[in-house]
């Protein structure tokens, strides 16, 4: 798995039900494009505003309507059991990877995160993609990730949604120079071009659900060695993810801009996140103008 992965919303209804047509379609939009990958329960995805049941419903949706690009599910939770049913789920429908973040709200240290990890990849062998955001959970430091790849060779890959290309380089020489089948990904649509310059593996980028053809045109003019096309494509995609500075949320943002170029989603998201303005969205839609056209 390599490329351009896209951490899919989720889409509501006003009475904040899951709005499954516009589901199948952005689905079916994003498989057209050609994204390499499609990853359901999401951060992008307010999996945090989601029950087991609809996370595991998602899941089985998603694997009904993914059926041309590599398919991940989030089975995250604070609770270890909770996380252990959710990818067991996962293997059980025949997704290809659970991505999982690190449980949230109680700061853990490295031997707490290593037992969570650990109690799940022993306990179920789908290939797991660690996902480090420390803006959210507990961070993954290198000593960690390389440890647990080198221990459990289901943990296949860490997803980095870090705005620190040090600590991606880091994990990319010291993790994956002795584990070369080990995957790194950016999560972070500013650094997709830097991770693929350093060896890293592409990107698991929630702009992707609304602008799939510039990451791919990275990732293909990066592959054809035509770099200044690359560079050119890397510089849109550092100015398009200041969208994350104008709104409230990753969801508000990714939405928001769903909106403003006509995706069949509305701007709705749980409580206890909230859609921003008018405001917000006009200066989302100059963004978007400025850098999309």
């Amino acid at each position: 798995m390599r490329g351009v992965i896209v951490p899919l919303v989720t889409p509501f209804n006003e009475d904040y039900s899951i709005d499954v047509p516009a589901l199948e379609e952005h689905v079916d939009y994003l498989q057209k494009a050609g994204v390499h990958g499609i990853f359901i329960n999401a951060t992008t995805g307010e999996f945090t505003s989601l029950n087991t049941e609809e996370m595991r419903f998602l899941a089985e949706k998603g694997r009904e309507l993914v059926t041309s690009a590599f398919y991940l599910v989030g089975t995250a939770s604070s609770n270890t059991f909770e996380v252990i049913e959710l990818s067991r789920h996962a293997r059980d429908i025949g997704a290809d990877y659970a991505v999982i973040a690190p449980p949230y709200y109680c700061p853990l240290g490295e031997e707490a995160l290593f037992k969570h990890y650990s109690m799940v990849a022993e306990r179920t062998d789908i290939p797991i993609i660690l996902y480090n955001i420390p803006s959210c959970a507990s961070p993954l430091s290198v000593p960690l990730i390389k440890r647990l790849a080198l221990e459990y060779s289901n943990i296949a890959g860490v997803k980095e949604t870090i705005d620190s290309i040090n600590h991606v380089r880091d994990v990319i020489l010291e993790v994956k120079g002795e584990r070369r089948d080990f995957k790194v990904f950016t999560g972070l649509d500013g650094h997709f071009l830097n991770t693929l310059i350093l060896g890293g593996d592409g990107g698991i980028m929630a702009c992707a659900n609304f602008a799939p053809e510039l990451h791919l045109s990275v990732w293909k003019a990066f592959q054809e060695k035509r770099f200044e096309d690359a560079f050119e494509g890397a510089r849109k995609l550092a100015k398009l993810s200041r969208i994350y500075d104008l709104a409230s949320s990753f969801g508000s943002a990714i939405k928001l801009a769903m909106s403003v170029r006509g995706f069949p989603i509305k701007p709705v998201l749980r409580p206890s996140y909230v859609t921003d303005g008018p405001e917000v969205r006009e200066r989302i839609e100059k963004l978007l103008t400025g850098v999309l056209g």
